[in-house]
């Protein structure tokens, strides 16, 4: 009976429409967090801000995924400009909110989402390009669930991630609810990822299957677990 249900679960995220992009983790302006990472041996990449959002970042990049550190550098920008129904400014102030975001793509453009969500239309995109935000954005206590948008065009040529060998092979994300959200459980649902509800706030992000057993827990600064 275990068999048929390890089968069933790897068949369900194999057909998924959408797939991991990146992860964010909310954290205080400058995000000086980041430099616990730099102290592990990961190499940080290019940093950016975001017009009419109100954030800023700073990134490191694997060979299949993403870690940003997200901070607000303005709050009123953030708090009262388009992106005010992220409510990124209470997730980094209000008890018991999660500090992290999932952020999804599509497997074709034609996708069709497996969670309702709302449309998030930012400064820096062209008009017609939009991020689509799981409904559970108010719900505080979970990530956000953010799809990209399918029509973004592809970079002609990508710089090679600074953490090449640094491939991710489980993301692990604990949150203190009961019972998931409707976006939150179609997420898990996708390769990679797995939802541990009715536990404390935390990220296990492990790379390369953890070959070379190596562990680094940053709970004491941040909720994060590396392991390699």
């Amino acid at each position: 009976m275990a068999l048929v249900f390890v089968m069933r679960n790897r068949y369900e995220k194999s057909i998924m429409p959408i797939k991991l992009d990146h992860v964010f983790i909310l954290t205080e302006p400058g995000a000086e967090d980041a430099d616990l990472l730099l102290s592990a041996g990961l190499v940080e990449g290019a940093n950016n801000r975001h017009p009419g959002q109100g954030t800023a970042n700073r990134r490191f990049f694997f060979a299949n995924t993403t870690l940003e550190f997200l901070y607000v550098h303005d709050a009123i920008e953030s708090a009262s400009g388009l992106a005010k129904g992220l409510r990124f400014v209470e997730r980094c102030s209000a008890a018991g909110a999660s500090p992290f975001g999932l952020v999804m793509k599509t497997v074709q453009r034609d996708s069709v989402l497996p969670f309702d969500s709302w449309q998030y239309c930012p400064e820096y995109f062209a008009n017609d390009q939009c991020f689509h935000v799981g409904k559970n954005s108010d719900v505080i206590e979970e990530p956000l669930c953010i799809v990209m948008p399918s029509n973004l065009a592809p970079r002609k040529s990508l710089p090679v991630p600074e953490n090449m060998s640094w491939i991710l092979t489980e993301l692990k994300i604990s949150v203190p609810v009961v019972q998931p959200s409707t976006a939150l459980s179609g997420i898990s649902k996708c390769e990679w990822v797995t939802v541990i509800p009715d536990t404390p706030h935390s990220l296990e992000l492990t790379f390369n299957n953890a070959v070379k057993g190596k562990t680094r827990d940053f709970r004491a600064q941040m909720p994060l677990i590396m392991n390699w």
